[in-house]
């Protein structure tokens, strides 16, 4: 096994210093991903929890600073306000959030911690793309205010083309983006995951779970839909989620979104670092 090949765990001292802070005997974890968002451990307790300390921030993560451009939020500065979050989303989701606490800061750096559960992140399948037309069918129900964060900054909606446009000619990957696209005028703002990651859900023995959704935003209803399109992988899973979704609501046409939508994807390096054929050339699954 190479380094590069090793899972990625807190070292010895973070863990101590992190235990000390919260009087908690804590096992580190293996991260995902390399550019994974937090530090993870559980704590060894007879009701366990999952602490996350934030491994990454706008100024070290392009994502996160996207993130922050788009549409204000920084989680850090955030971090107490985040947990405000699942209390503010419709009752009775598919896949319910996990409350989150905010624990404090260990030198300046937000800790929080979630239930422990006994779950596997699902990969994509029928099932979950049935779950997903069921979620997003109920978050896109109400019509928010503008986009942004309701713990930051929130804008009219008719200034999202403008904002839209000015991220992607100030991005340092402007050249990933042969042309400029169009962007018309959104009809709604919604609540939007941008970061939809196969682990932002669980699926238990009984039910399933939104584990992480710190990257909650609102977001045009166009750009939430266009970003659930790259995580479809053939017919099947298009006919679940459209079949679950159009229970509740009716699909928009995305043609004219599309192009701009793809283009903020590939900025905020939502499917890694190199992806623009996987984001650029996607089948367009949602089509009419």
């Amino acid at each position: 096994m190479t380094t590069r090949d090793r899972p990625i765990r807190a070292d010895a001292e973070l863990t101590r210093r992190v235990s000390v802070l919260t009087g908690k005997s804590l096992t580190p974890l293996a991260l995902r991903w390399p550019d994974s968002a937090n530090w993870l451990w559980r704590s060894e307790e007879l009701s366990p929890q999952l602490l996350k300390l934030a491994r990454r921030s706008p100024a070290t993560d392009g994502f996160w600073w996207g993130i922050q451009q788009l549409f204000g939020l920084d989680r850090w500065q955030a971090a107490e306000a985040l947990t405000q979050v699942p209390g503010l989303l419709p009752p009775r989701l598919p896949m319910a959030p996990l409350p989150m606490t905010f624990l404090g800061r260990l030198q300046g750096i937000p800790l929080w911690s979630l239930p422990w559960r006994h779950a596997v992140s699902p990969p994509m399948s029928v099932a979950l793309a049935t779950r997903l037309g069921e979620q997003l069918a109920i978050l896109h129900r109400e019509a928010l205010p503008g986009f942004g964060h309701p713990s930051a900054d929130v804008w009219p909606l008719s200034s999202w083309p403008q904002r839209a446009r000015a991220f992607v000619e100030g991005h340092p990957g402007r050249r990933w983006i042969p042309e400029m696209p169009s962007w018309p005028q959104p009809s709604k703002s919604v609540w939007s995951l941008p970061d939809l990651r196969s682990d932002q859900f669980l699926e238990g023995a009984t039910d399933w779970l939104w584990s992480d959704w710190e990257a909650l935003v609102w977001a045009p209803l166009e750009l939430d839909l266009c970003l659930l399109e790259l995580l479809l992988e053939n017919a099947s899973q298009r006919d679940a989620f459209v079949a679950a979704y159009g229970r509740l609501q009716t699909l928009p046409d995305l043609a004219r979104f599309r192009p701009g939508m793809r283009a903020l994807a590939l900025l905020l390096s939502l499917h890694g670092e190199n992806a623009k054929d996987r984001t650029i050339d996607h089948p367009h699954w949602l089509k009419d």
